[in-house]
């Protein structure tokens, strides 16, 4: 058994144990409570003073921050929600309430769930912390959060730095984060030039990429099924050493059993994440340790963890469901007409559709997922049978059938 073999299986041992405690009972979710001056008007652009106190477990702590819209948000659904996310700093801590995206409507716990997982398991990352919580904001209940930590935060976390001041980060479209992202745009843009046949360009590879980072971000996003996996990255740089790669978000992750993390490969396109995917994986050393990566995740995250990841989030958020969809429920709907199939028309529709999306994820995407993560990478990367027993630790999984029930019929059975 390899290292990753070996440390997968100890996650998820250590998982196993976990969870099941966890969703025993529903809990009671941390309370943040914000102030600021009435009629100040909230951007992304200008903060505010505020007063923000975070109740937990009996104890509070009071602090005075800025307050504004969060301008890091990253997908649509994000930015266009009625719940708007926010970012908070204060003199000792900073993070983002986010309404969990693309995932509001559906599970509100996808995010937590995968960004928890990842931070446990055998391919290291950055990922941000986060934890679901409730919001009042001068008086009025906004329901329930994500707290997440600061990106730049959780990298500098992750590379063991006091601060994030050393650091540049940036998204694929080099939007800053954090500090200059001039180094990480001119990398990025030689990178796509590269022909790695040609000695030369792969030292300079070398230089302008450190490799295992972005392959352990790829098999994240391949084992997650992340409908957003070439846009949510997020690539940083300690100083001006090479780029390297931390998680987006997990709104779009294990929409489909069926989702091919492969499908863009070897296309023509002006995507650079594809395009330093593509080279990278038709190289055959960098696809051995991209196929390691992935293996060792799929033995450390087996269905059963996933699943009693999802019931221990699930029975988190429980108790806070029903008074945050009675609070946005309306104004969801309102915003969010012909979008996202969002059918719902009132607040005991909004929760029964959270219980069917949560049905959906737990009893029919993950009791897929492995037969479709397996076939589709053999498939897409010409992997023999043999490697795949090597690289995963095990034989092709059966394809399990499940019930093919949509909304329509699950309400009608339900309500």
């Amino acid at each position: 058994m390899n290292k990753w073999s070996f440390f997968a299986v100890f996650c998820c041992i250590l998982l196993l144990c976990a969870l099941p405690a966890m969703a025993q009972e529903e809990q009671a979710l941390p309370v943040i409570t914000i102030t600021y001056a009435a009629g100040a008007p909230l951007s992304h652009e200008e903060a505010v003073d505020a007063q923000v106190t975070i109740a937990r477990d009996g104890q509070e702590h009071a602090f005075p921050a800025r307050l504004r819209l969060n301008a890091a948000a990253m997908d649509s659904e994000e930015r266009e929600l009625p719940q708007r996310s926010l970012y908070i700093e204060g003199a000792d801590m900073r993070f983002v309430l986010y309404n969990d995206g693309g995932d509001a409507l559906r599970t509100k716990l996808l995010s937590t769930v995968c960004s928890g997982l990842v931070a446990q398991c055998p391919v290291a990352v950055p990922v941000r912390t986060q934890e679901p919580v409730e919001v009042y904001v001068n008086g009025d209940y906004r329901g329930l959060y994500s707290r997440r930590e600061d990106i730049a935060d959780a990298i500098a976390r992750f590379e063991g730095l006091d601060s994030a001041a050393a650091l540049n980060v940036a998204d694929v479209n080099k939007k800053a984060f954090c500090g200059d992202p001039a180094g990480i745009a001119s990398a990025l843009k030689q990178l796509k030039a590269l022909n790695l046949s040609l000695e030369a360009d792969r030292q300079t590879l070398d230089a302008l990429l450190d490799t295992e980072s972005f392959l352990n971000w790829a098999a994240v996003n391949a084992f997650f099924g992340n409908l957003n996996m070439k846009s949510d990255v997020i690539f940083y740089q300690v100083g001006n050493g090479p780029i390297k790669c931390a998680m987006g978000d997990f709104a779009y992750a294990l929409m489909f059993a069926a989702h091919n993390p492969y499908a863009s490969l070897n296309t023509i396109t002006t995507d650079v994440v594809i395009i330093i995917e593509s080279m990278l994986l038709n190289q055959p050393e960098y696809r051995e340790a991209f196929l390691t990566k992935l293996g060792a995740l799929y033995q450390a995250l087996p269905t059963q963890t996933l699943q009693q990841a999802v019931d221990a989030a699930n029975a988190q958020i429980a108790s806070a469901l029903p008074r945050h969809m009675e609070r946005w429920t309306a104004a969801f709907i309102q915003a969010m007409a012909g979008k996202n199939n969002y059918l719902v028309t009132n607040t005991q529709e909004a929760l029964l559709y959270q219980q069917y999306s949560i049905y959906r994820l737990r009893d029919k995407t993950l009791v897929r997922h492995p037969w479709y993560l397996y076939d589709l990478t053999q498939s897409a990367l010409d992997v023999s049978d043999a490697d795949m027993l090597r690289y995963f630790g095990s034989e092709k999984p059966a394809l399990i059938e499940v019930p093919a029930e949509s909304w329509e019929t699950y309400k009608a059975a339900n309500q």
